[in-house]
């Protein structure tokens, strides 16, 4: 009787199985053919290669093999084939037995794949048998034995799912309960590890870190943003050089700021990050405003800071204002009147700034420089109102709980078998929705209340110099940055504009002199009043002044600013 033997064993990529070492299988095998008294006359091996892999040679086959063709597009293998398995089955003729650790080294069942098929199809036909150190001897020309192999094959496929499945679950779970599971990989950030997954803030590019969103919030050109990051962290970068995704993926980030997504996206508290955070969450929330929202073109900037730019179109035809520059002059006009040259369109032209000052009338940046406290007074209104929510946030919590609770179980009695995909499905769709609602409404109230005194000072600061902000002595940053938060649009015609504001919207002419359609100068009345919130002491009476208007005409009845034409 034939008593020789070929060894073959497997070791996968990591991705499918935890495979035991070739070594280990090699050596286990020939532990067995020893037992056994066979005499084995060929060891072959592949190494990261999947069990549903063909061997080597088998290319026709594979193309025809449309269940495999399908496996294979969806998963990033560098391998195409097996040449060990090739090389094993080739010897089949000489002996008797085939050996392996287990049958999964030989294939891994894909439904309507015909791997299977063909490797016991080449044992058959040289009346091989199959022995394994964990299940034993199979004769794969016997029913009973072929049919046994292949349930426990699709068995062990089935539980290798399910473990699968299950871990990522639990890393699912981790990460949402506000810890980072797989490293951090982002700019700044080191992964420590062990049981409480620490995470160290490396400083020198949390300095980095801190100059990017400060220069943001500043209102930096994207341009001038990226050339001093190389120019003072560029040795921080692995080519020594950044990009302007890496100058996105630090603003997107919200790990730096105490805050991460969770698996489902929801944003939630960061565990790992508390007490290091680098920025703050209004700061975060701020610079990706500006990002996201404005998508200031660097070619915008080139003149000077334009803080106008995207508010601005033209009453007429509703196009947008485009800049322009004369003799030093900054001036808007309609980009359909540059094309068609309609006279309406034309005569929407508004100039920001007047080179040479007059006494009577202004460009449009002094001209709207008292709008700005509006801005103040609504960030701190909108404040009040998140801080009076408060008491909501542990219904909010709970109702977090028991959605994530509600999931976990979904997610359990599907694995088990207890629950169909169509119905887990329907139970994930809803959850994840609710989820993200509530996380997006628990962080809002948690930021306000955690940056309330912070944003406090921040605006007491800026009213108590209230008049310099009304008179044009503020950084163009501070301008652009105050202006945008009181003003959604201004519509521009001949003779006035329309200016939508977050407290409504009111017309003002424009001061028409000959051949100048600017702006009206304005006077400024203070006055204490105890009935607005801290730190709004005073409101302010602002008085359009044109030479045509006697008398003192309301135009607008703001909360801390009243204005009028005369």
């Amino acid at each position: 009787m034939n008593r020789k033997a070929v060894i073959y064993a497997r070791q996968s990529s990591g991705k499918e199985e935890n495979s035991e070492s070739i070594q280990m299988q090699l050596e286990m095998c020939r532990k067995l053919a020893e037992k056994h008294n066979l005499e084995v006359i060929g060891e072959f091996y592949d190494a990261n290669s999947s069990g549903r892999l063909y061997p080597a040679g088998e290319d026709e086959l594979m193309a025809r093999d449309l269940a495999f063709q399908n496996w294979y597009s969806r998963n990033s293998i560098e391998k195409k084939d097996r040449p060990g398995l090739r090389n094993a089955l080739n010897m089949l003729a000489e002996v008797s037995y085939l050996i392996a650790y287990d049958i999964t080294r030989l294939y891994r069942p894909l439904q309507n794949s015909y791997l299977q098929g063909y490797v016991d199809m080449r044992l058959v036909v040289n009346h091989v048998n199959v022995l394994t150190v964990k299940e034993g001897e199979s004769n794969p020309s016997d029913f009973s034995d072929s049919l046994v192999t292949t349930i426990k094959s699709h068995v062990n496929d089935n539980q290798i799912k399910l473990t699968s499945e299950k871990s990522k679950m639990a890393i699912r779970r981790l990460r949402d309960s506000g810890y980072l599971v797989n490293g951090a990989k982002m700019i700044g950030i080191r992964y420590i590890g062990g049981p409480e997954r620490k995470i160290e803030v490396i400083h020198e590019k949390a300095d980095m870190i801190r100059f990017v969103f400060h220069s943001t919030l500043a209102f930096k050109p994207y341009n001038w943003i990226l050339r001093e990051m190389n120019r003072q962290y560029g040795h921080l970068a692995k080519g020594r050089s950044f990009y302007i995704s890496t100058f996105r993926n630090i603003i997107a980030q919200p790990f730096y700021c105490g805050y991460m997504y969770d698996s489902m996206g929801a944003l939630i508290v960061a565990r790992q990050m508390k007490g290091k955070e680098i920025i703050s969450l209004a700061d975060w929330q701020k610079a990706n405003e500006i990002v996201n929202g404005k998508q200031r073109m660097i070619r915008h900037r080139k003149y000077a800071q334009l803080p106008f730019s995207g508010l601005l179109e033209c009453g007429y035809c509703g196009a947008k204002m485009i800049v322009g520059k004369d003799e030093g002059k900054v001036y808007y006009h309609c980009i359909t009147a540059m094309n068609t040259g309609k006279e309406d369109c034309r005569k929407a032209r508004v100039t920001i700034n007047l080179i040479r000052e007059n006494q009577h009338y202004t460009g449009l940046r002094k001209c709207l420089a008292p709008l700005l406290l509006m801005a103040l007074y609504s960030s701190i209104e909108k404040q009040n109102v998140l801080l009076t929510q408060q008491d909501t946030l542990p219904g909010i919590k709970s109702r977090l709980n028991k959605l994530r609770k509600q999931l976990d179980r979904a997610s359990e009695e599907y694995l088990s078998g207890e629950m169909t995909l169509s119905a887990f499905s329907l139970v994930e769709k809803s959850a994840t929705s609710r989820i993200c609602a509530l996380a997006d409404e628990l962080m809002t109230i948690e930021g306000a209340i955690k940056n309330a005194n912070c944003l406090e000072n921040e605006v007491k600061s800026l009213f108590d110099n209230a008049m310099d902000i009304m008179e044009d002595k503020v950084e163009d940053a501070l301008f652009e940055k105050l202006l945008r938060n009181a003003v959604h649009k201004i519509r521009c015609f001949y003779d006035k504009i329309e200016i939508s504001t977050i407290y409504g919207t009111f017309t003002l002419m424009r001061y028409m002199e000959g051949n100048f359609r600017n702006f009206p100068r304005f006077t400024i009345e203070s006055h204490r009043t105890k009935d607005f919130p801290y730190p709004f002491d005073k409101n302010y009476k602002i008085t359009y002044i044109y030479r045509d208007f006697g008398y003192r005409k309301p135009l607008f009845d703001g909360k801390i600013v009243k204005i009028y034409v005369r």
